[in-house]
C-alpha cells in the first residue's frame, strides 16, 4: 500500500510540472526580419537599447528576461535560450517572426523595420510574453 501511495505521488508531481506555463492566445502583425542562430550566443545585460549593439533578452524559469524592452528600428534583438527546457520567441501582433524551437543554449534574433509595439511569446508556454517597444 505505501509503495501505491509513493508511485502515486510521484506521478501526480510529474504531471504539475508537465502543466506549468500553459495557456495563452495568438494575433498577427508584420515588421523587420528574423534570423535564427544555434551557439553559445553573449547573453549580455538583457533590455532597452544599448548604444546600438544588440538588444538582449534572455530565457530563463519560462520568462523572457526583460520582459519588457526598447529597441530602434534597424538595431538588432537577440534572445538566447538560458533555460534548461526548450522554448519559442514567436510574435504576437506587431511583427512576424518565429523562431521555431529553441532548445536550451540557442538563440534567435530578430531586426525591426518599422516603429511600434511588439508582443511575443513561447508557444511551448504560452504564458510566456515579452514586448518590445521600437522606436525610430
Amino acid at each position: 500500500m505505501t509503495r501505491l501511495l509513493s508511485l502515486l505521488a510521484l506521478l501526480l508531481a510529474a504531471g504539475a510540472l508537465t502543466v506549468a506555463g500553459c495557456g495563452g492566445d495568438e494575433d498577427s502583425g508584420d515588421a523587420g526580419t528574423p534570423t535564427a542562430e544555434q551557439g553559445g550566443a553573449d547573453t549580455g545585460a538583457g533590455g532597452g537599447s544599448q548604444g546600438g549593439g544588440a538588444v538582449k533578452i534572455d530565457m530563463k524559469n519560462i520568462e523572457y528576461v526583460p520582459k519588457q524592452a526598447t529597441a530602434k528600428v534597424g538595431q538588432k534583438i537577440e534572445w538566447t535560450n538560458g533555460d534548461s527546457v526548450a522554448h519559442t520567441v514567436t510574435a504576437k501582433s506587431g511583427a512576424k517572426f518565429d523562431s521555431d524551437t529553441l532548445d536550451p543554449g540557442a538563440n534567435f534574433s530578430f531586426t525591426p523595420t518599422t516603429a511600434g509595439t511588439i508582443n511575443y511569446f513561447c508557444e511551448i508556454h504560452p504564458n510566456q510574453t515579452g514586448t518590445i517597444t521600437v522606436t525610430q
